[in-house]
């Protein structure tokens, strides 16, 4: 294990509780590269060893580097069916699984996220106690969306509206719970319109043209000692494994599957944090046939009211 990963461990008075390893999170709204970064962090800690693998399994990668919605770490915490728990129940509940997951010897204390940074039914989204920082991975919204529609089917609109409802909470599956995710501009603004030290931030499309270089930044933000060799390993790799899947690295164009009505309507509803990072481009402006004035001016609307 890396200094990175054992950094911080703090003592306990019960001497039948295990120590607790803080927890870095890999976050994002869903289709934005979570799970690139997630991958990124298992091959550059293994790559980095004295006496690295030559080969590198990464089919137990979510039991390594795990969802904190999977289901069976609530049934662990409540002695609960996890499908029989309720909102308030899951939410009080999530606090408890981010200690149930630092104590776990088992995987790294890097745990991947798609929820809100906020409350849940009272209860805090993330266990600050147990944390030690993460990083945040955004992607243009378009993108995302574009993404969503692809992979579910779905018409562009209701997808649209799902990424702008507030507070939402995505339902659970058979081996998740219910997860508190809010809007796209709710998810992103939580994690990033208050910048800190402890929460690194990677763009998306900065990590598609440079995944070695992103990498770079993120092991030093996680201070897991890979050098350039390994760093560079490890973007190969992950290079590879794409190609072998058939998924392609190159720039989404989202006007392939939106129209401009449907990239209008995401920008009069996310255009404060599309600015923020860089999205809300002339291209993207034109195609939608609106102002950069008029975008933002609606779109207050729906910019979160975020409190210090």
């Amino acid at each position: 294990m890396t200094r990175a990963l054992q950094a911080g461990v703090l003592s306990v008075s019960d001497p039948q509780q295990k120590p607790i390893r803080p927890l870095y999170f890999v976050a994002s709204y869903p289709r934005s590269g979570s799970q690139w970064v997630r991958a990124g962090v298992f091959l550059m800690v293994a790559l980095s060893q004295p006496n690295p693998p030559k080969q590198i399994d990464m089919r137990n990668i979510d039991n390594i580097i795990p969802l904190d919605s999977m289901g069976r770490y609530y049934a662990e915490v409540t002695g609960k069916d996890a499908k029989a728990l309720d909102e308030e129940e899951i939410a009080a509940a999530r606090p408890q699984v981010h200690e149930y997951l630092a104590r776990n010897p088992k995987g790294f204390p890097v745990v991947r996220t798609h929820a809100v940074r906020g409350t849940f039914y009272g209860h805090p989204t993330f266990n600050t106690k147990v944390s030690a920082g993460g990083t945040y991975i955004v992607r243009s919204p378009l993108d995302v969306a574009a993404a969503l529609v692809e992979a579910t089917g779905l018409p562009p609109m209701r997808i649209i509206e799902a990424m702008m409802t507030v507070d939402r909470r995505v339902k659970a599956g058979p081996a998740f719970v219910s997860e508190p995710q809010g809007s796209w501009s709710q998810n992103v603004a939580s994690w990033t319109a208050q910048r800190q030290p402890q929460v690194h931030v990677i763009r998306f499309e900065e990590l598609r043209d440079d995944p070695a270089g992103q990498f770079k930044g993120l092991a030093a933000h996680m201070r897991i000692p890979a050098g350039d060799k390994a760093i560079a390993t490890a973007a190969g790799l992950l290079a590879e494994t794409h190609k072998k899947q058939a998924r392609t690295t190159t720039p989404r164009d989202y006007r392939a599957t939106l129209q401009p009505v449907h990239a209008r309507a995401i920008i009069e509803a996310h255009g404060v944090q599309m600015d923020a990072h860089g999205y809300l481009t002339k291209r993207v402006l034109d195609y939608a046939n609106i102002d950069r004035e008029a975008a933002l001016t609606l779109a207050q609307r729906y910019a979160p009211r975020l409190t210090s």
